[in-house]
């Protein structure tokens, strides 16, 4: 029998609304994050990818309930934590921590290190006294690859990769179950990536850790994802294995974003057909009808126009396409 999920989303909705000039025009909807459902299984790395601008980030703090929800379910161990109250959503804050994109603008510059990865403890484990808390964050510290001897520099001393590991720290530190990670590697150099992934992949290992780890690009997801999730336009397009969709991807846009990571080998490059895609992004606040990726799909057809597309599961795989079965033909 399988475990139950950690994490489960239904139907998830964040909207804002987006004011126009003039006093009598009715402000118009931004669907940053419109129907998803998704589950995340204990111990796994759930990647969640898409291009700039289809909701990544917004899903990633509406989890964690940093931003308000719009409609829709997020189920933590089966509490509800859309409907929960401030005060009641505190004790929870232990099991789902955050990492954020840019590793120097997520710290405060007027703290130490040692102050920015206690933080937490003061605020979640107030009971806990000085020493031990001291020894919590240096045993963090050694845990992320930094020296007890950095505990009492601030961050501008220190590189974007050695700040990204604070960061991690800090998000480690009480000890949570979930940990969501927001392009916690875009803003580093491709070698201290490599390095900052492994570093996710080891203390995953070491503490059964659950991760949702969001980027732009699948070439990042592939080395650390166990399942993969594909947004577009708020929307989920595509969820399934990591293996079978690199392998057999079955939404066009899905297709699409392969065709754009790079190849090592020059030879297999040229060789590459690329995914074609018609017309550029639609606006987010004027989405077509139908199937939201119809404007940009080789294949869309009337039906496209007329019928959002459900996620449907094919192959124990799901997928919001009316035409998944060609597309991955």
């Amino acid at each position: 029998m399988s475990e139950p999920a950690l994490l489960e989303v239904r139907d998830l909705d964040v909207h804002f609304p987006v004011r126009r000039p003039g006093l009598l025009r009715s402000p118009l909807t931004l669907r940053a994050v419109d129907q998803v459902s998704f589950d995340v299984r204990p111990g796994e790395v759930l990647g969640v990818v898409g291009e700039s601008g289809c909701g990544k980030s917004t899903l990633s703090r509406a989890l964690l309930r940093l931003i308000p929800v719009t409609a829709g379910s997020v189920r933590l161990r089966g509490v509800e934590l859309t409907t929960l109250e401030k005060a009641a959503l505190r004790p929870l804050r232990r099991s789902m921590q955050m990492i954020f994109q840019d590793p120097l603008a997520s710290l405060d510059p007027r703290m130490t290190v040692g102050e920015i990865i206690a933080e937490p403890l003061k605020a979640l484990l107030p009971r806990m006294d000085r020493a031990e808390r001291q020894q919590r964050v240096l045993r963090m510290m050694q845990q992320v690859g930094l020296l007890p001897a950095q505990i009492n520099r601030y961050p501008h001393e220190f590189s974007g990769g050695q700040a990204q590991r604070i960061g991690i720290a800090r998000a480690l530190v009480v000890a949570p179950e979930l940990v969501v990670c927001d392009e916690p590697v875009s803003a580093l150099d491709v070698s201290i990536k490599s390095q900052v992934i492994n570093l996710l992949l080891d203390l995953r290992a070491e503490h059964g850790l659950t991760y949702i780890f969001v980027a732009h690009d699948l070439a990042t997801v592939r080395h650390i994802a166990d399942r993969v999730m594909v947004l577009y336009m708020g929307r989920v397009m595509e969820i399934t294995d990591r293996d079978a969709l690199y392998a057999r991807p079955l939404h066009p846009y899905t297709r699409l974003l392969l065709s754009a990571v790079p190849i090592p080998d020059p030879t297999l490059a040229r060789q590459r057909r690329a995914a074609p895609a018609r017309e550029e992004l639609p606006s987010p606040l004027a989405l077509p009808s139908g199937c939201a990726f119809r404007t940009r799909c080789p294949l869309a057809d009337a039906r496209c126009v007329a019928e959002r597309p459900i996620l449907r599961e094919i192959d124990g795989r799901y997928v919001a396409c009316h035409h998944a079965e060609a597309a991955g033909a």
